[in-house]
């Protein structure tokens, strides 16, 4: 016992493997209660570490389910983030039931997010967040009616919030995950309705704000923003508004672009913006436009960080699957174009410096436009749209490394083709 009071003068350096050990013995001797939440916190930590290398699962999700105990028998009086480590706890374990196979019970765990979130009276943002994730499993599970309602309940937790900055520029990720996932189910003129208060062609209809309209975004948001929405109108069969979306997504791109001096870095809201086009980002709006072509069980119009980790890992290794349909004598134009972009789309995926992205994404999206182009002009019916989506993804995937300049010819093609 004393040697465990010792080794905490050095505690910085301590595994948490072994913290577990001291804590356990000074528990016993002290009691339980005065070391309660620094046991479950070690407890966490090894059950995290546990979980992303594969150990035994008994190991793994004892561990994670006795600092989950030791959590919610913490006096919220005395610990009042209580309710914030025990969501955290509650995360990873979910994590660790997916990636073991167990998702009846990690679905489970989603709700009582919900619950524990709703029951917290806190941030609404934490709220929403806990929706998509629930929302999301759903989805993987094949449960899209009780999903629809969670995502659009998401919308409504975040609505009229103005004050908070983050979430003023985040809620559209909120309102694209409810469009998204009624486009995916063929619902077009729905989710335009859904999505057309991000576009400001629609007020707030005594909705109380349900979303911010795209002028209001952060730089790096709009494109994407109106692109997607462009999309959206075409496909229910509004070609006018979306025509009129369309182009307003190439003369924001087109502002956003400031070559500077001859010679000179590109500057411009795409660069120079704080808020410039993440590669994280850039990859998530890529994955959304291109929704459609992959299987339903997941939900492409939500971050990755949503995901289980088992559909994500699906996810990535459809690639040797892909790469063999493309390769395959049978597949026609317009089908290997397809099966071309979800390959680069998971590449895209993969996190790279900027000097990857130039030497690998861009030559991949630049040869995907050359394909586009030239089934457009064997069969310009069908081709169209795909050479439309070819420009958009190499203009954007421009913007993302610095080089806008070069994608505002790339986005007055597909408007002409578009138009």
């Amino acid at each position: 016992m004393a040697r465990a009071r010792v080794a905490l003068f050095d505690v910085e350096r301590l595994s948490a493997e072994r913290l577990v050990g001291i804590y356990r013995v000074l528990g016993e001797v002290d009691g339980p209660r005065h070391y309660a939440r620094r046991l479950a916190v070690a407890l966490h930590t090894t059950g995290h570490v546990f979980a992303r290398h594969g150990a035994d699962m008994g190991l793994t999700l004892g561990r994670l389910t006795e600092a989950i105990e030791l959590c919610r028998r913490l006096d919220p009086a005395e610990h009042r983030d209580r309710d914030a480590v025990l969501r955290g706890m509650q995360t990873t374990h979910q994590w660790a039931l997916y990636r073991y196979g167990r998702r009846g019970e990690a679905l489970a765990v989603r709700r009582e997010l919900v619950a524990l979130a709703r029951a917290g009276g806190g941030e609404r943002r934490v709220l929403a967040e806990a929706m998509l994730g629930l929302a999301v499993g759903l989805v993987e599970d094949g449960r899209d009616d009780e999903a629809e309602s969670l995502f659009a309940e998401a919308v409504a937790v975040t609505a009229g919030l103005r004050r908070d900055h983050r979430l003023t520029a985040d809620r559209h990720w909120y309102v694209t995950a409810h469009a998204g996932h009624l486009a995916t189910r063929g619902r077009f003129a729905e989710a335009a309705e859904v999505y057309a208060p991000l576009l400001g062609g629609v007020g707030d209809g005594g909705d109380g704000g349900l979303a911010v309209a795209v002028d209001a975004m952060p730089d790096d948001r709009r494109v994407p923003i109106l692109l997607y929405g462009a999309h959206l109108l075409a496909a229910a069969q509004r070609r006018v508004e979306g025509r009129a979306v369309f182009a307003r997504a190439v003369e924001t791109y087109r502002r956003g672009v400031d070559p500077g001096p001859v010679h000179a870095p590109v500057r411009g809201r795409f660069r120079g913006s704080v808020h410039s086009l993440s590669h994280d980002r850039l990859a998530h709006h890529l994955a959304v436009f291109g929704a459609a072509d992959e299987p339903a069980d997941v939900a492409h119009a939500t971050t990755r960080d949503h995901w289980s980790p088992t559909r994500l890992d699906r996810y990535v290794r459809a690639e040797t699957a892909l790469r063999g349909a493309l390769d395959g004598p049978t597949a026609g134009a317009a089908e290997r174009l397809v099966l071309e972009r979800r390959l680069n789309v998971r590449a895209a995926f993969a996190w790279m410096p900027r000097a990857a992205v130039i030497d690998r994404l861009l030559p991949a999206f630049a040869k995907a436009v050359d394909h586009a182009r030239a089934f457009a002009v064997a069969d310009p019916d069908a081709g169209a749209p795909l050479l439309v989506r070819a420009l958009t993804d190499h203009a954007l995937l421009l913007a993302g490394v610095g080089r806008a300049a070069e994608g505002v010819a790339d986005l007055e093609e597909a408007g002409a083709v578009y138009g």
